[in-house]
């Protein structure tokens, strides 16, 4: 026996916009959502109820005598509905939203949505790219936030570029101040003890890529840390040098525990995508996630010190002491 399609209130309320303006243009501006989005809800209600609800004519849409017997009823019972609870906005559509994405970027990004989406209630993943890009036909959530983007994704999701996420050498100041003068080369970089990256696979532990111009075999994984946040702490407290995106230690910078070190060549650069469902984001929801989104990459600047008091690195020291 086939499947009867679910009925959702946001398709309702899209019934009774599409009624009211006559055309499927007029109900989408009203709803702030895209013409797709409302003839996709209309396509729902008529496999729920297995009648034509809406016949095209040279002005528009007009209801089929089967939906003019329907739409009284369902009116009542949207207002009924309403009438349960003080906030109109809790009915609205995409106000549950489920935002996925790395763990520095999903942190930084949720409030800048709360405050430009009101009455949004957030559900965030903590999740790494590659699961991004496996999940994102799964349905697992609203609103992606992908660096490198995902080259094959469902019809229904769009994908928009906000800017580049740029990642750096990471070192608390007073052990920087020892490696210096700036900038690095990456011979000297080639020599310092890392803490790099890792994932779970199963039961497993492994190696992940973190995009740093030395490979893993160049350099020194002096520690392991899953999690980004756990690699800032460990970097603010000990003698050593993490690769992460900027955007990440930017709580670290603004209290001056952890600063930048610049290195010779090094700008690596990812473009940053926002990908949402087009059948359970609104438009305008969209475009305010987009604009939280930058306003949260502007934010993240580098807040690498024109300069440091100079002193010799270890390596110079050795030289000077042979040349003498």
């Amino acid at each position: 026996m086939a499947l009867v399609p679910e009925l959702r209130l946001a398709d309702l309320v899209t019934l009774l916009a599409v009624q009211r303006t006559g055309t499927i243009s007029g109900a989408a501006r009203e709803l702030g959502v895209t013409p797709s989005q409302v003839s996709k809800a209309i396509c729902r209600l008529e496999k729920h109820y297995g009648v034509r609800l809406f016949s095209r004519g040279a002005r528009g849409v007009a209801p089929t005598p089967a939906a003019r017997r329907m739409l009284p009823r369902i009116a009542h019972a949207v207002e009924e509905l309403r009438a349960t609870s003080s906030c109109r906005e809790e009915y609205s559509p995409g106000i549950e939203l489920s935002v996925a994405g790395p763990s520095y970027l999903v942190s930084q990004v949720l409030p800048a949505i709360t405050n430009l989406v009101s009455g949004v209630r957030l559900r965030g993943f903590e999740l790494a790219p590659p699961h991004l890009r496996a999940y994102i036909a799964e349905n697992v959530f609203d609103v992606a936030l992908v660096p490198g983007g995902v080259h094959s994704r469902p019809a229904s999701w769009t994908s928009e570029p906000v800017g580049d996420i740029r990642s750096g050498l990471i070192a608390r100041p007073s052990y920087a101040k020892r490696l210096g003068p700036f900038p690095l080369t990456a011979d000297q970089v080639r020599r310092l003890p890392f803490i790099v990256p890792t994932a779970t696979t199963g039961d497993r532990f492994v190696a992940i890529g973190d995009d740093c111009p030395l490979s893993r075999e160049e350099r020194i994984a002096a520690h392991e840390a899953q999690m980004v946040g756990a690699a800032l702490e460990l970097a603010a407290g000990t003698d050593h040098v993490l690769y992460c995106p900027v955007l990440a230690a930017r709580r670290f910078f603004d209290s001056g525990v952890l600063m930048e070190i610049p290195v010779v060549g090094w700008d690596v650069r990812d473009p940053l995508f926002v990908l949402c469902n087009g059948d359970r984001v609104l438009s305008r929801t969209h475009a305010a996630i987009v604009r939280a989104v930058q306003t949260v990459i502007g934010q993240s600047q580098s807040r690498v010190p024109r300069s440091l008091p100079s002193s010799p690195s270890v390596a110079q020291k050795v030289e000077v002491a042979h040349a003498s």
